[in-house]
């Protein structure tokens, strides 16, 4: 089981740390039965392969509802946000997900992104539900799954005030 505590530095309203957040490269986003856990700062981009990412899906996923979402900025590209990683328990439940993907819209308002890219590679996360996400293929001509959210009419209506 994942320990339900963190750090003391973690940040668990976003909206009363804008100044962290707009510093933090790189972080990780937890959340816990639909609710925010925190904002925790990560010091460097964490490196996943495909390998990990099918043995974590088949035996390094225990049966809690958390998931966690790590993410940074490219160095030289401070208008996007990379999604890099999403890790969730068995029984991580559809407002534990889709809140962790709330909050990260929330951090690229905070930021200023102008959109957020990721390489899905799990079919658990379904093309449906990104597209229901307010995600749009890219790089379509490359392999794999390339996806992204453009920010550049706008940001969406925030509802980070359902995941505090």
């Amino acid at each position: 089981m994942i320990s339900q505590t963190v750090r003391p530095a973690a940040i668990r309203n976003p909206l009363e740390q804008v100044t962290q957040i707009r510093r933090w490269r790189c972080a990780r986003i937890t959340m816990r039965s639909g609710k925010l856990v925190g904002i925790e700062r990560r010091w460097f981009v964490g490196s996943v392969s495909m390998a990990q990412v099918w043995w974590q899906s088949r035996y390094g996923r225990p049966d809690d509802d958390y998931c966690w979402l790590d993410y940074h900025t490219p160095l030289g590209m401070p208008a996007f946000l990379t999604l890099d990683y999403i890790h969730s328990g068995r029984t991580a439940g559809y407002k534990t997900f889709v809140g962790a993907c709330h909050v990260l819209d929330e951090v690229a308002r905070i930021r200023n992104a102008c959109a957020i890219v990721a390489h899905v590679s799990t079919s658990a996360i379904t093309d449906r539900l990104l597209l229901r996400l307010g995600w749009e293929r890219h790089l379509e001509n490359r392999s794999g799954r390339h996806w992204i959210k453009r920010f550049y009419d706008g940001y969406p209506e925030s509802s980070l005030d359902r995941y505090l």
